[in-house]
């Protein structure tokens, strides 16, 4: 009787032994994997912030100034005038919900600005 449970004590003792060992293979493993990914996200900082340098010297106001003086020709670009700049109370009010779709809306009660859908504009261009 005692080799029968020595011999389910012993077995007993190999089977914790195998599985101790497989799980720190995997936790080994898991490591690794953690490891190799704390890497491969430090490299992707490192390129987004070699790309974000780039990009910054690219969008650099005196960069853009000379490239596009040296493609003013062919972009066809010219000064800006004074009268292409506007006042904030010249644009039009805010875009809001309505229940009819041909609705028009007033940006300001006292104002003459008018904005609304299509079919709106195109009643008002029509005299309807």
């Amino acid at each position: 009787m005692i080799r029968i449970v020595d011999t389910i004590l012993v077995a007993a003792a190999i089977s914790g032994a195998i599985w101790t060992y497989q799980i720190k293979h995997e936790a080994d493993q898991s490591a690794k994997r953690i490891a190799s990914l704390h890497s491969q996200i430090k490299a992707q900082d490192r390129k987004i912030a070699l790309l974000e340098a780039d990009w910054a010297i690219d969008i650099s106001p005196a960069r853009l100034e000379k490239v596009a003086e040296q493609f003013k020709e062919q972009l066809g670009l010219r000064e800006l005038s004074s009268s292409q700049i506007i006042q904030l109370s010249e644009l039009p009010g805010f875009r809001v919900d309505r229940d009819a779709p041909t609705e028009e809306i007033y940006a300001n009660e006292n104002d003459d600005i008018v904005t609304g859908g299509i079919d709106a504009i195109i009643e008002r261009e029509n005299g309807n």
